[in-house]
């Protein structure tokens, strides 16, 4: 039995990485039970490799991490994936009850048991993302924004503690970003699961989530967005002088080449929605 005051993942001085260099090292954090927790970054920061070593597929190579009180790897049965779309091969012909309840691990003895078992399972977790209107649909005839509800809910079929979700706003026009990113704090408030989120935008979570992990450098910062999201931050985080400006309430995150007249460039961690 897991206590509900359990931290979701304690991490301590943390280094990882899959080739000859570690993607991250020496990073620490905390993420607490029932909490959002926004994780940013650009492009090979590490971010993948973090979400990896979270689940016990690639070993730390310096530190320590605590998943749920357990190991990475035991706490598995707890924890649950969003992986990115973009990145599945997905058989569009399933429906949307079939698409989740391929993913539910049953554990009642006795096949009838395990039918209704799933069945209820399967229509709890297409309630909780308001996606019961989807059940029947085929993949093929969904929206990027429900394709995304249905591997949320796919996720919690088996009723996690934690759930990690990788660029989960990805390709969706505003609207759907909105949707996504409601439904995850609504898993936080009223399931009490954590939520670790990735996104290159963190004005999109800027209003929900309690803590931001920012990977860059080969290092990590957590804090709150107003705490991170400054220009020594992040200037000590890449290793470069950076800018962040404040424009009709969204932060802008750029590369300051100094002097009076400095050209700036914008990264993609923090730039204005794009209409899809």
């Amino acid at each position: 039995m897991i206590a509900a005051t359990t931290p979701a993942v304690v991490a301590h001085n943390l280094s990882a990485g899959k080739g000859a260099q570690n993607a991250f090292s020496g990073v620490s954090f905390q993420l607490p039970p029932a909490s959002f927790t926004a994780l940013a970054g650009a492009n090979g920061s590490g971010k993948t490799t973090l979400f990896e070593t979270l689940l016990g597929l690639v070993p730390p190579r310096a530190g320590s991490i605590e998943v749920l009180g357990q190991s990475a790897r035991k706490a598995r049965s707890h924890v649950a994936y969003v992986p990115q779309a973009s990145h599945l091969v997905l058989d569009v012909q399933f429906s949307g009850r079939e698409f989740v309840a391929a993913a539910y691990n049953g554990r009642s003895w006795g096949i009838t048991w395990r039918i209704r078992a799933a069945a209820r399972a399967v229509d709890r977790a297409l309630r909780q993302v308001d996606a019961q209107d989807l059940a029947q649909r085929r993949l093929a005839d969904l929206s990027g924004g429900q394709r995304q509800r249905l591997l949320i809910a796919q996720a919690l079929v088996n009723q996690p503690r934690l759930i990690f979700m990788d660029e989960p706003l990805a390709q969706l026009d505003p609207s759907a970003q909105d949707r996504i990113v409601a439904l995850a704090a609504r898993l936080r408030n009223t399931l009490g699961i954590a939520v670790l989120f990735s996104t290159h935008d963190v004005n999109t979570v800027v209003d929900v989530a309690d803590q931001l992990l920012y990977m860059a450098g080969g290092s990590g910062r957590i804090g709150s967005i107003d705490e991170i999201v400054t220009d020594d931050v992040l200037s000590a985080l890449y290793g470069v002088p950076m800018h962040v400006v404040r424009e009709r309430d969204r932060l802008f995150i750029m590369r300051d080449h100094g002097g009076p007249a400095c050209q700036t460039k914008v990264t993609r961690i923090a730039t204005s929605r794009r209409q899809a």
